[in-house]
């Protein structure tokens, strides 16, 4: 049990910072703000009810933060577009960088060559197949590559490890090279003065926590 709270704690940190902000969402949608009477309905003209989140340069570490923030903002400001050329116009505009901003390029590209425009929900289906996986794929390997065993029990470090390790997706060999760097440097002799080294990851976790 004291394992797999351990590895839920991890977990959990990374979603606690967005966690006001989805509240504030589902709030936003149960409750829409009044509508505020408009000069002009248009991309550039609309009421800000909440702030604009800017743009998403294309760091997947801080894609959920702003992908929440961006459906709040196209939520208090719905009143202002006026169809879905408008919404998706304003959403993939905010878009940029090597590759979030190819992205948009063409997808808009596309859009006006067909003359037909996503609705908002199919929209966010899309950016979220294309984004958010990778987000919290990126996320657990930057945290695998630094997280060292030092005093934590070898048991939690190793459930732990295994966690960030199929949620970012790693490969077999380089993620057995990440365990034997970050595991605790007198465990990991032990496995080599016992020639006990093995390549799966599997069984090499499962020898690191009999040492």
């Amino acid at each position: 049990m004291s394992s797999q709270q351990d590895m839920n704690a991890l977990l959990h940190a990374m979603r606690t910072q967005i966690a006001t902000l989805t509240s504030q969402l589902a709030e936003l949608q149960n409750n829409p703000p009044a509508a505020t009477p408009l000069v002009e309905k248009k991309f550039n003209k609309k009421v800000e009810v909440v702030a604009d989140p800017g743009a998403f340069e294309g760091d997947r570490a801080q894609f959920a933060e702003w992908w929440i923030k961006l459906q709040i903002w196209v939520k208090a400001n719905w009143d202002a577009f006026t169809d879905d050329f408008e919404v998706a116009t304003a959403v993939l505009s905010r878009l940029k960088g090597p590759v979030a901003g190819r992205y948009a390029q063409v997808r808009l590209q596309e859009c006006y060559t067909a003359g037909v425009w996503p609705t908002w929900d199919d929209l966010k289906k899309e950016i979220e197949k294309y984004f958010k996986l990778q987000a919290e794929r990126d996320w657990a390997r930057q945290q695998i590559r630094s997280f060292k065993q030092g005093n934590m029990r070898t048991d939690d470090y190793v459930t732990r490890f295994l966690a960030l390790s199929i949620q970012g997706g790693l490969g077999n060999e380089h993620a057995v090279e990440l365990l034997e760097r970050n595991v605790n440097p007198c465990i990991a002799e032990q496995i080599y003065l016992q020639d006990t080294r093995n390549e799966n990851l599997a069984l090499a976790a499962e020898e690191y926590v009999l040492v």
